[in-house]
């Protein structure tokens, strides 16, 4: 597969690609630009992680200052002056500070940020699945309505050489001059259809370009086949795979356990947290009346005791407490939601099944109508009208088998999605 992505991008722009649905899959997962963004994300996430880590690291800081002062206070003592400082004063210092414990607040606040960081990932595999999905969707759609081209195109080509062969009848004087007109209004009806098809599978190819992350100017031909999969899909095994596998209940499960971990920093916000400290400082002058240099450290351990804040943390607990029980609300509603999203999709995919079944038949049978009635008007058998109601009926017929074949490949593709299918 890695082979199949290098030789893809070793394309020029200007080159058409020929991408098989696999080839196309791979193609977006590499240059999507959501998933780009989602990669940047993650990125972030990661880093936040980090931001969250050094709480438990030491901070170390230094700091110097030099001052000159012009004017140095002088006092006798005995008729001895003795001076109260010194005009060059130096002084830097280091100071380490080490919080030693904060009942957990630290540390929940570091799960946070890395549950954070579990979720970002995932975002980024749903955003893979549901692009996915979205390429085979297209690429089906894309390929159903190349075929829909054809079929107006074949469909115009029989129209017009039906109303060639109702001119020539015309001429002979063997029908009135209504049914050409009839003949010739049929033609010129079904052309503004042919060009709409056309302009349809421009707009979707234009939009395959963007889906892909491909530039505008890319060509590509799309090589597959339009086929029934012969797949049994089993509703109960969906459904819970879908539970186990799905990327928003997992999120939403992270997210509940956010708000738990939230709601145990707020009930400790009160508590105090102890930190201790050293300094080493280096001063001159150092002491009184001296020029010299001199060394002092310092050792320090002290409390952060919030007494009163207004307030502020019970109303953080209350919001941290409201927080878990709608997290447990929105998993619980997920579930179903997604219970029913892989009902929807099983149940319109068998649907799907149901129609090209019948869609078939009714294409054989009206292509078969269709080369009757062809020979019988020809024969002067059958009506100009009886003509056009069959051609327009086969014509229906295979718009509808189409239509019924895009309704499978969409519903195929949205029960991968809807279990959480990564590959």
């Amino acid at each position: 597969m890695v082979f199949i992505f290098i030789f893809i991008i070793s394309i020029a722009p200007t080159d058409t690609l020929e991408l098989s649905l696999y080839q196309a899959i791979d193609y977006a997962l590499q240059n999507n630009p959501e998933i780009e963004q989602l990669t940047l994300d993650a990125g972030t996430a990661q880093a936040m992680v980090d931001e969250a880590r050094s709480a438990f690291y030491p901070s170390i800081s230094a700091s110097g200052y030099y001052a000159y002062m012009s004017d140095v206070a002088v006092f006798e003592l005995d008729s001895i002056p003795i001076p109260m400082g010194q005009h060059e004063n130096y002084n830097y210092q280091v100071t380490l500070q080490q919080v030693l414990f904060t009942w957990g607040k630290i540390y929940n606040a570091y799960k946070i940020s890395d549950l954070g960081k579990d979720i970002a990932q995932l975002d980024m595999v749903r955003k893979r699945q549901e692009v996915r999905y979205s390429v085979t969707d297209a690429f089906y759609g894309i390929l159903i309505l190349k075929e829909m081209v054809n079929l107006s195109h074949e469909s115009l080509a029989q129209l017009e050489r039906h109303a060639r062969s109702v001119e020539t009848r015309y001429k002979a004087g063997l029908v009135p001059q209504f049914e050409l007109l009839r003949a010739q209004v049929q033609v010129a009806n079904l052309k503004p259809q042919m060009i709409g098809a056309e302009n349809g599978l421009k707009l979707a190819q234009e939009g395959f370009k963007m889906l892909l992350g491909s530039p505008l100017q890319q060509e590509f031909k799309l090589t597959g086949e339009l086929q029934m999969v012969d797949d049994e899909f089993d509703i109960d095994n969906l459904t819970a795979e879908a539970v186990k596998n799905r990327i928003e209940l997992k999120n939403l499960k992270k997210y509940s356990r956010i708000t738990e971990l939230s709601k145990t920093i707020a009930a400790r916000a009160n508590l105090p947290s102890l930190v201790a400290g050293a300094t080493y400082a280096r001063t001159k002058p150092f002491g009184f009346g001296g020029d010299d240099w001199g060394t002092n450290i310092t050792f320090n351990i002290g409390f952060d005791f919030p007494i009163f804040t207004g307030f502020r943390n019970l109303a953080q607990y209350k919001q941290a407490t409201l927080q878990v029980k709608g997290a447990q609300l929105a998993l619980e509603n997920l579930e179903k939601a997604i219970v029913f999203e892989v009902k929807q999709a099983f149940y319109n995919s068998q649907a799907a099944k149901q129609s090209i079944a019948a869609a078939q038949d009714n294409v054989t049978q009206a292509e078969k109508t269709y080369k009757i009635i062809e020979i019988r008007y020809r024969n002067g058998l059958a009506t100009n009208l009886e003509f056009m109601d069959v051609q327009l009926a086969a014509m229906q017929a295979r718009t509808n088998y189409l239509s019924a074949l895009k309704r499978y490949y969409t519903s195929r593709a949205e029960i991968q999605k809807a279990i959480g299918k990564e590959e």
